[in-house]
């Protein structure tokens, strides 16, 4: 089966900081976890599978399918990106061979204590969340616009994000959205 990505490494150089020179083939996987872990139980499966089947069949931008190209573009593309980046900054650093675990060295260079890593992935983590608060608002708000929202039959059922950092002062972390 053929993995869709809903964002390209472009988008990444277009919402961060990051240097060009990183291999693709080790950002695609952390791409393609993020969708997984917070995009899907933010759409639902069929909503996802919706966007998926125009991505794979290159038909997302075609004039009848305007509405979910404006949520991929302005909506899913922003929180992917910051979630892909929560999950790829750990493992960055280091390289996974058949000679074990080893970590670049390169000339002229400081590498961050892992409290620093943390620090910088805890901030991808509250942008991401933040972008997914926008993305299921705009859903709430849009649901007529998009069927299989509303019409959800698929494993994974919508969720609000669940606050990931801050004060917890009772209540429940997350909610449905719609029932």
């Amino acid at each position: 089966m053929e993995t869709i990505l809903f964002i390209s490494f472009d988008d990444i150089l277009h919402y961060t900081t990051v240097s060009g020179n990183i291999d693709v083939y080790k950002v695609n996987p952390h791409i393609y976890n993020a969708q997984i872990l917070y995009l899907e139980p933010i759409l639902g499966s069929d909503l996802y599978t919706k966007i998926e089947s125009f991505i794979s069949g290159n038909t997302i931008s075609l004039s009848g399918n305007t509405n979910y190209y404006t949520l991929l573009t302005d909506y899913i593309t922003p929180s992917v990106v910051f979630h892909t980046m929560e999950l790829f900054v750990p493992f960055n650093a280091f390289e996974i061979s058949d000679g074990g675990i080893s970590q670049h060295i390169y000339t002229n260079a400081q590498y961050s204590p892992m409290n620093d890593i943390d620090r910088i992935v805890d901030k991808y983590k509250i942008v991401g969340s933040k972008y997914d608060d926008k993305l299921a608002d705009y859903l709430c708000k849009n649901s007529t616009l998009f069927p299989e929202y509303t019409t959800n039959t698929g494993l994974v059922n919508k969720i609000t994000p669940s606050p990931r950092t801050g004060w917890f002062l009772g209540g429940t972390l997350s909610s449905k959205i719609r029932s």
